[in-house]
C-alpha cells in the first residue's frame, strides 16, 4: 500500500491535470486508491503463505524425525 500520503497528493496533482470532466477525474483518483488497496492486500496474501510454508515446513521436518 502507499504509505506515503505525499504519494497519493503526487498523483492526484497528476490526475487534476489532465483535461478531463471533474468526474472522470474523480474516478481515476477512487481507482488509483483501488489498485492500491488490492496490491495492499496480494502483498499481505503473500506473506501469510509465505508465513503457512515455513510452518508447514516445520510440522513436516519434526514428523520425518
Amino acid at each position: 500500500m502507499i504509505k506515503n500520503a505525499d504519494s497519493y497528493s503526487s498523483m492526484d496533482r497528476r490526475i487534476d491535470s489532465i483535461r478531463v470532466s471533474e468526474s472522470d477525474r474523480q474516478i481515476a483518483k477512487e481507482q488509483m486508491r483501488d489498485a492500491d488497496f488490492v496490491a495492499d492486500l496480494v502483498c499481505r496474501a503473500a506473506e501469510s503463505l509465505r508465513s503457512l510454508g515455513e510452518l508447514l515446513n516445520g510440522i513436516f521436518a519434526n514428523r520425518v524425525r
